[in-house]
C-alpha cells in the first residue's frame, strides 16, 4: 500500500471515528481506535501535508470526545439526582446556585 493510500485509510478513519462520535454509537470506538492503530503503525513517514491533515482531525476528534465525555457526566449526575428525588431526597439550589439537598414537606393529614 502507497503512503498516500496509508495517510487516506487514516483520514477515512479518523472521519468514521468523528461521525460515531457526533452520533452517540460510543459502542463503535473500540473498534475503530483499533483500526486506527493498526493503520498508524504501518504508515511510514510522510509529507508534512499530510501529517497536518491527520494532526487537524484527530484534534478534533479530541474535542468531540471532551465534549460527549462533559455530556456524559452532566446525563448521570441528573440521573444520580432523579434517585434521589425518588428515594426522598430533594436537590435544590439557591439564588447563588449553591446545591442542596432537602427532605420534601409531607402534605398535613386532614381528618374528616
Amino acid at each position: 500500500m502507497k503512503p498516500d493510500t496509508r495517510a487516506a485509510r487514516i483520514e477515512s478513519l479518523l472521519d468514521d471515528t468523528r461521525r460515531a462520535i457526533l452520533a452517540g454509537e460510543l459502542a463503535a470506538l473500540p473498534a475503530l481506535g483499533a483500526d486506527l492503530a493498526a493503520a498508524i503503525e504501518t504508515l511510514p513517514p510522510t509529507d508534512a501535508a499530510s501529517a497536518q491533515a491527520i494532526r487537524a482531525k484527530a484534534e478534533r476528534n479530541l474535542a468531540c470526545l471532551d465534549a460527549a465525555s462533559h455530556g456524559v457526566r452532566a446525563a448521570r449526575r441528573r440521573l444520580a439526582e432523579i434517585r434521589q428525588a425518588t428515594a426522598g431526597t430533594v436537590v435544590v439550589y439557591d439564588d447563588q446556585g449553591r446545591r442542596s439537598e432537602t427532605q420534601p414537606e409531607r402534605p398535613a393529614r386532614h381528618r374528616l
